[in-house]
């Protein structure tokens, strides 16, 4: 029993390693059901006003775009936002390591990465929450 709990921690661990994790400021209200997405203010033919901002952390282990996007949407109904507006886009942040990584090797080493520097590519979307008036 002690060997099951203790796989089951551990796989607990990895799997919110890979998730991302979501940073918020702002005002919240009561949760929504859905979340209308847009790209350019200009987009938004509504009156409204920004409620907060968000921004996944940069984690090269939760990197896909579609899973970040999803973690936003999610973040933005619970903190009851009517809309997310993307127009800032993202930027590419390069974490880097020591010895054992992932990523792009840099530099010369063992197939393993020892005696190597890795680069870690991680995208960062910075958001804003709209509260429609």
């Amino acid at each position: 029993m002690k060997t099951t709990m203790k796989l089951s921690l551990v796989l607990l661990v990895i799997i919110s390693a890979c998730s991302p994790k979501i940073n918020f400021i702002g005002n919240q209200h009561a949760p929504t059901q859905s979340v209308d997405l847009f790209f350019d203010a200009k987009d938004i033919e509504k009156e409204y006003k920004v409620m907060g901002f968000m921004q996944n952390e940069g984690r090269e282990f939760a990197n896909n775009p579609e899973k970040i996007k999803a973690a936003l949407i999610e973040e933005a109904k619970r903190r009851g936002a009517d809309a997310i507006l993307f127009g800032d886009g993202y930027s590419e942040l390069v974490n880097s390591s020591d010895g054992l990584g992932f990523g792009d090797r840099n530099g010369k080493g063992d197939i393993f990465g020892m005696g190597t520097s890795w680069n870690n590519h991680v995208k960062v979307f910075k958001v804003k929450l709209i509260k429609y008036q």
